[in-house]
């Protein structure tokens, strides 16, 4: 049984697939699987992938008989997996050849830490770094466009459950966390992806109530931004692309992630009640009550 595995969820990801299994596979620490899900693809990631697997064995491939949207793909490969520590990674990013042996180090020797990660840069479709401006404090891509930069470092390292919610729900817009190296243990006790756009925020929050995290100073992932990501869809686009079963709702992705968060502020064990109400406090004040009540009213009435 490896002491890491790696899962890698795919739909045709020719371009860029090559290089981000090849980054996995030149880390310094060796003891991992990687299970890649297709998706169904139907492009060549199907050969790209028979390659790396024919020539080595830690590579695992599955494939979907159809496209079963990201989120349920993304959580099969976590339910093929076998390792202690388990880390998500898109067909699209890079890791530094260290990323592995610096964060599990952290996990084996401090078992208060849930999640490891490290520094985060952003890089365009030709792997460059994206322009930052300090003035409006956002990256921009070659064509000028605003890409949200990665989240502060520092957050969720609080021994208290409340300041790491706080960090993960306040201050958080991009969850590049969710691409660290988390205990698989604790990941089982969590519903995981759900079936909506931006379940991964949800995911990272419940996670910060768990335990806490760390972010390895050194810049070790870099995240790469292009015209094809999710982010580019449209809303409705954005649903298909999350879970092709999934069905429409008059629920916006925001309000399904704030039941999800508070859910997840009921149930986690070792919280106060006190500790309970402060964090449902902060839900409720992004709660744009007035848009909530005259949708409800819409409802009773249609």
């Amino acid at each position: 049984m490896p002491l890491i595995s790696l899962g890698l969820p795919v739909y045709n990801g020719e371009r860029y697939l090559g290089q981000a299994i090849r980054s996995i596979l030149d880390q310094t620490h060796t003891d991992f699987e990687l299970v890649v899900c297709d998706n169904a693809s139907t492009d060549g990631t199907a050969d790209i992938l028979a390659d790396f697997a024919r020539a080595d064995g830690r590579v695992k491939v599955h494939r979907n008989p159809t496209n079963i949207g990201a989120a349920p793909n993304w959580n099969r490969a976590f339910a093929l997996s076998q390792g202690r520590y388990f880390k998500w990674i898109a067909h699209d990013d890079l890791h530094a050849p260290t990323f592995l042996e610096h964060t599990v180090a952290v996990l084996e020797s401090d078992p208060g830490v849930i999640l490891c990660h490290t520094g985060t840069r952003l890089v365009d479709d030709q792997g460059e770094e994206l322009a930052y401006d300090p003035v409006s404090g956002s990256y921009h891509d070659r064509a000028g466009n605003r890409r949200v930069g990665p989240p502060p470092a520092g957050r969720a390292t609080s021994a208290d459950p409340v300041r790491r919610f706080e960090d993960l729900f306040l201050r958080t817009i991009r969850c590049t966390d969710i691409f660290g190296l988390i205990r698989a243990d604790v990941l089982r006790q969590t519903p995981l992806h759900r079936s909506y756009y931006s379940s991964d925020k949800a995911l990272l929050v419940e996670l910060a109530l768990r335990g806490r995290f760390h972010e390895v100073p050194e810049t070790l992932f870099m995240k790469r931004d292009h015209v094809s990501t999710s982010l580019t869809l449209s809303a409705d686009e954005q649903r298909r692309w999350i879970d092709t079963a999934a069905p429409r709702t008059r629920w916006s992705p925001k309000r399904q992630q704030y039941v999800q968060i508070l859910g997840a502020v009921a149930q986690v064990p070792g919280l106060t009640p006190a500790q309970r109400l402060r964090c449902a406090a902060m839900v409720a004040n992004r709660v744009d009550w007035g848009h909530f009540l005259r949708s409800r009213l819409h409802l009773q009435h249609a």
